[in-house]
């Protein structure tokens, strides 16, 4: 596809990044030659210097044949005009990033309609949502679902009390319904190696298991596993970042009580105002006697958010020496993954992915439907419905192994609104729904077989 880009600041050169990844030809815009200059440096993008709203140059780019415009810029009324000049010009498709979640709200006015915009991303909103997610299921490293909620996919950490160590996966009582998709395993030090197991692989101590089944078969899979659920009931937050504020209104929702740590007074008066529930605490977020003096370690859950990756990675280091269990950090510098892991911080929140996900999911052609990255780089989870010309309708899936990549697992099926896992017996259809986890340089392989 021919894609436009609006905006080269992080997020829009790592959009165009995960874009160029996938084959498309993007175009990336942007009134400031040094973003431009970052954004050619190692992304395969073309670059022009102006203003999403110059309709003028969104007009003479419609000699490229764009099949979207994707308007990524930290301004929203700058998006909305960006994308209702390209639709009026004639582009077939527009995404639009949007901070402001009252403009998600479609109660009085539908803004898609009013400024034409086909898609919205709201990151903060998506971000808290994952965020909640970790929160409301405690012990649980990745939680996704896919089939209109009929499939869950987990990940695990195994716990040192697991048993079963040297039983394959072939043998394995794994409850009916639910399969192992990737493992994650520590290969010496702290960093791990991520691989597709097979039937003769085991399950450790201390790994990372993504399980992936039936949505009412994986609620009580922490109890197979040795994993004790706890409920959270307190909450702290350092950062009063949108995505702060957007997190302690779910909380809110729940009754969960909860703090936010704010070192800018006027944002504090802000947060108080948007949130009657939430305590608000003008402080330091890396002051860990501060953190001593206000109990933070008895919070359940301990959730950095703020703009800075160096901020958040020390707050999160702050609150595990705290002893907190349960420590969340957003992180917008992927390179930072490896040190928080290594640190003990599981919980790490990528923004930029969350977006790059939802972007991929509008974007892609073909019979892909969505896309969900499990571990940058090395494993992605795809859902892929079988097309009418597909050859590998009516065959058992056993019998289709050798013409698929020996790292990627096809996982569930999703045929006539029933959901079942994918074993070597089943049939796939066209028109079925199948999830499939792989390397996701395999992903444009998947979808031609399919």
């Amino acid at each position: 596809m021919n894609i436009v880009i609006i905006g080269a600041g992080g997020i829009g050169r790592f959009v165009a990044r995960t874009l160029s990844e996938n084959e498309h030809n993007v175009i990336v815009i942007d009134h400031d030659p040094e973003k431009l200059e970052l954004a050619t440096l190692d992304i395969d993008v073309a670059v022009r210097k102006g203003s999403g709203t110059d309709w003028q140059l969104l007009d003479d780019l419609l000699d490229l044949s764009p099949d979207f415009l994707i308007a990524l810029t930290n301004n929203d009324e700058i998006n909305f005009v960006s994308c209702s000049i390209a639709k009026h010009l004639g582009y077939p498709r527009t995404i639009a990033r949007v901070r402001d979640y009252r403009f998600l709200n479609k109660m009085r006015m539908d803004f898609g309609s009013i400024f034409n915009v086909d898609h919205f991303i709201g990151p903060e909103v998506l971000v808290a949502n994952d965020i909640l997610k970790y929160i409301v299921s405690p012990g649980t490293l990745q939680i996704n679902y896919f089939a209109h909620g009929g499939v869950q996919l987990s990940t695990f950490r195994i716990p040192n009390s697991w048993r079963k160590s040297e039983i394959p996966l072939k043998d394995l009582d794994i409850p009916k319904g639910i399969m192992v998709g990737v493992i994650c395993r520590k290969n010496g030090g702290k960093t791990c190696s991520v691989f597709f197991p097979h039937g003769d692989a085991v399950i450790q101590p201390e790994d990372e298991v993504t399980f992936i089944g039936e949505s009412e078969a994986m609620i009580d899979l922490h109890h197979y596993l040795g994993i004790v659920k706890k409920s959270t009931k307190k909450a702290v937050i350092v950062g009063g970042s949108l995505v702060a504020m957007n997190l302690a209104k779910l909380l809110e929702q729940r009754r969960i009580d909860t703090r936010i740590i704010e070192k800018d007074y006027h944002r504090c008066q802000l947060l108080s105002e948007q949130l009657p529930n939430t305590t608000i605490l003008h402080h330091n977020g890396t002051d860990l006697d501060y953190f001593r003096s206000e109990k933070v370690q008895d919070a359940d859950v301990f959730v950095v958010c703020t703009e800075s990756d160096e901020v958040n990675l020390v707050s999160a280091l702050f609150g595990k020496k705290l002893g907190v269990e349960q420590v969340i950090t957003t992180l917008s510098n992927l390179s930072f993954a490896t040190v928080a892991k290594e640190n003990g911080i599981d919980f790490n929140i990528y923004p930029r992915v969350t977006i790059a996900n939802y972007v991929n999911t509008q974007v892609m052609s073909g019979n892909v439907s969505s896309l969900v990255t499990l571990y940058p780089d090395q494993a992605e989870v795809i859902e892929v419905v079988v097309s009418v010309s597909s050859k590998l309708t009516g065959i058992p899936l056993a019998e289709l192994g050798p013409l698929f990549p020996r790292n990627m697992l096809i996982s569930m099926i999703e045929s006539r609104g029933r959901v079942m896992v994918a074993h070597g017996n089943r049939i796939i259809s066209p028109g079925d729904t199948v999830i499939i986890i792989t390397d996701p340089k395999h992903v444009s392989e998947i979808e031609a077989i399919f």
